[in-house]
């Protein structure tokens, strides 16, 4: 056994005031009817020409409009027409026409029912309220359908933008300089669909780039400009964000009020991007001064290199003129033998006793004799750090 489910349409006429109709009509006799009819249930409102019922509608559009076919100047079916031209909602002709070219004519010029004259009380009282709610529902279809679009179109756009920020982050980790983080920034709010131009603060000045090429002195002169009125300004189709390092400046941003959503998420993405480019900006600042550590580095091992070869040539040269001047007293020594009258033992003594002084004085300048080999080593260590090539460390 089925349930029994009321249809709205069917109950539609057992509220009070399920809406509002417009009757057009030129006689008044017939509206007086119509009205009668229709008051029990309905807000009415009438008309007395075309003309007379699109000046109403423009004002305040009815739930449905009642209109009949013969009236002068402008007939039934050229209002209907250009009723068709803005609106959709229900419009059911009254006639006293009873050929099938006339009732087709109705519905040609966008008529959704047509009574023939005279009219049932009843029957045009649960017509029109089914045919307002039947209006009513497909209506309703159609923004829950827009809804679920624009829901669907937020999501898509929400994945979109966290594809551009991952893709920012992926391509800007390893950025050299701060051009080129400008320009990775420049490319993720490219992918979002917008159009920009931006500023990274640093010690050796602001570097700008926008998506038209070189900034010109007017642009510059702005960015110094908006710097000064906040975090985030909007106006427009113009937004400004600004962070200690980092300043964008967008162009073609959607309408506040008119895509509101979509605004909000574009915002919110841009104040993601600038301030992971604030973070970034700091990372290039380490890898710039940690290359200029190790240039001075390598300048020092350099110098250290050159002084310990300095120093090695001259412990040698050193080596060489001590036993110089120790072979030359020897000889100055053995000289004197002849003037000093001694005897040859007392010769022998003497060469004997200076001989072993000589080879004393030898024994401890040499008693290093691993020194060449620690030098060798220093001097090795010391050319390997100074061919080392700079390792990134952020």
């Amino acid at each position: 056994m089925h349930r029994y489910t009321p249809n709205p349409a069917e109950n539609a006429f057992e509220g009070e005031v399920t809406g509002r109709i417009l009757v057009v009509d030129d006689d008044r006799m017939s509206r007086s009817i119509h009205r009668t009819f229709l008051a029990a249930r309905f807000d009415v409102i009438t008309a007395s020409s075309g003309k007379e019922a699109l000046a109403i509608c423009q004002e305040q559009l009815p739930d449905l409009i009642l209109l009949d076919v013969d009236m002068p100047e402008m007939d039934g079916y050229e209002t209907c027409r250009k009723l068709r031209e803005t609106t959709g909602i229900p419009i059911v002709f009254i006639t006293a026409h009873q050929s099938m070219e006339e009732h087709l004519r109705a519905y040609d010029a966008g008529g959704n029912s047509l009574f023939t004259k005279p009219v049932h009380s009843d029957v045009l009282v649960r017509t029109v309220a089914m045919a307002i709610n039947q209006y009513r529902a497909a209506a309703a279809l159609v923004n829950e359908k827009q809804a679920l679009e624009k829901m669907a179109m937020g999501f898509l756009s929400s994945a979109s933008q966290a594809g551009a920020l991952l893709n920012f982050m992926r391509s800007s980790i390893a950025c050299p300089d701060y051009r080129d983080l400008a320009k990775q920034l420049l490319i993720a709010t490219q992918s979002l669909g917008l159009s920009c131009s931006v500023r990274i603060n640093h010690q050796a000045g602001p570097t700008v780039v926008t998506d038209h090429g070189a900034p010109s002195p007017l642009e510059l002169s702005i960015f110094e400009q908006v710097s000064e009125i906040g975090r985030l300004f909007q106006f427009k189709s113009r937004l400004v964000i600004n962070y200690d390092r980092v300043s964008i400046i967008v162009s073609n941003m959607p309408d506040e009020i008119e895509d509101a959503q979509r605004s909000g998420i574009l915002r919110d993405s841009l104040a993601i991007l600038a301030e992971t480019t604030e973070a970034l900006a700091i990372n290039i600042d380490m890898k710039m001064e940690a290359q200029i550590n190790a240039e001075r580095m390598q300048i020092a091992l350099t110098g250290a290199e050159e002084a310990m070869l300095d120093l090695g040539e001259n412990h040698r040269r050193m080596l060489l003129d001590v036993r110089l001047l120790l072979q030359e007293q020897t000889d100055d020594i053995e000289k004197t033998y002849a003037w000093l009258n001694v005897s040859q033992v007392q010769e022998a003594a003497i060469s004997s006793k200076m001989n072993h002084s000589v080879h004393r004085v030898l024994d401890r300048l040499t008693s290093g004799a691993d020194f060449e080999s620690r030098f060798g080593r220093v001097l090795a260590a010391l050319h390997a750090g100074r061919n080392t090539k700079s390792v990134e460390l952020f």
